[in-house]
């Protein structure tokens, strides 16, 4: 007769043990290669979608109208004022007195102070201002047009003081005879346009931002590495400028008309500078002139028109047909 028996717990434990490694050892291959697979399967979606993103970009480009504008340079002038002037002094000693405190246009001989009661008369018509600096007679032009360094030092005129104690021969103003041209001299950034309008003679400024342009003639100039030095003659004389012997403004020069573009829109390609022109449903590299106006704009003064339909981003289109709409 069959003899059957039950396997005892050990030799069942060890059957079923076996059986484990056996299936775990088939289960883990199996995963890393679905997981390998299911990579390939995702990189290569993404791909194929990216290819897909980038041609429908170059066959929509994003596209900007040029605009039409004016350009114009403008640079800060900040220099010094240069006038003839004369300095008056007390007759004898005592006590100062004065009209105005403010600088006053007076005629010849008119009192503009008196010292105990004795007139200091005006020798000429002028500016009288009753203030000092302590530059009077050494800021000269011989003195401040030589050299590349900066201007000297100087302050603001000091009013002498109504009521003032003087001395015979103490100073109690100065008087800057009328008529005579206002100059300046001053250190610009150098530039094309404005080295241009150097060499004519003239520059255009305006002491207000929304002010009227007025035109300074150049009496001399200096070209000194990046800057300009000019001697100019200033087309106003009034006399509030005797309170300080500095002055600014703004030169305006380089007034072009042309067109403007986002930066973006211009490359540089076998040593020329284009845009991407679109015209019906082609896109064809245009070369143009200019230069950038700021950060994120290029004026364009040859080679495309005002309404000029351009590729914004230059870089991202391929040359040839376009899907506009």
């Amino acid at each position: 007769m069959a003899d059957y028996r039950r396997p005892g717990p050990a030799a069942a434990g060890k059957r079923t043990k076996s059986a484990a490694n056996a299936d775990g050892g088939w289960r883990l291959p199996q995963k890393i290669f679905y997981g390998i697979l299911t990579l390939i399967v995702v990189v290569s979606g993404v791909a194929m979608y990216l290819l897909w993103l980038n041609d429908y970009y170059a066959l929509h480009p994003d596209v900007v109208q040029a605009a039409a504008v004016v350009y114009v340079e403008e640079l800060p002038l900040d220099g010094v004022l240069v006038w003839d002037e004369q300095v008056l002094a007390a007759p004898r000693d005592g006590v100062v007195t004065y009209l105005s405190p403010l600088p006053r246009r007076v005629a010849k001989g008119e009192a503009v102070a008196a010292v105990d009661g004795a007139a200091v008369r005006a020798g000429t018509p002028g500016y009288f201002f009753p203030a000092l600096d302590g530059q009077e007679g050494n800021w000269i032009y011989s003195k401040l047009w030589p050299g590349v360094s900066q201007f000297p030092a100087f302050e603001k005129a000091k009013p002498v003081e109504n009521g003032r104690r003087l001395k015979a021969g103490d100073l109690l103003g100065k008087l800057v005879p009328q008529p005579q041209d206002l100059r300046c001299i001053a250190y610009l950034d150098r530039t094309v346009s404005l080295e241009r309008d150097v060499r004519r003679d003239f520059i255009d400024i305006r002491t207000e931002p929304n002010g009227k342009t007025q035109r300074a003639a150049v009496r001399a100039f200096s070209i000194i590495g990046q800057k300009i030095k000019v001697y100019l003659t200033l087309p106003f004389f009034p006399p509030s400028l005797l309170t300080t012997r500095s002055f600014s403004c703004s030169v305006l020069t380089a007034n072009w008309q042309g067109v403007s573009v986002p930066d973006t829109a211009v490359a540089l390609r076998d040593g020329k500078l284009g845009v991407l022109l679109v015209e019906g449903r082609t896109t064809e590299f245009t070369g143009i002139e200019g230069f950038p106006i700021d950060e994120y704009n290029f004026f364009v003064t040859k080679g495309i028109m005002p309404g000029s339909v351009v590729v914004r981003h230059v870089d991202k289109v391929r040359e040839g047909a376009v899907m506009l709409w």
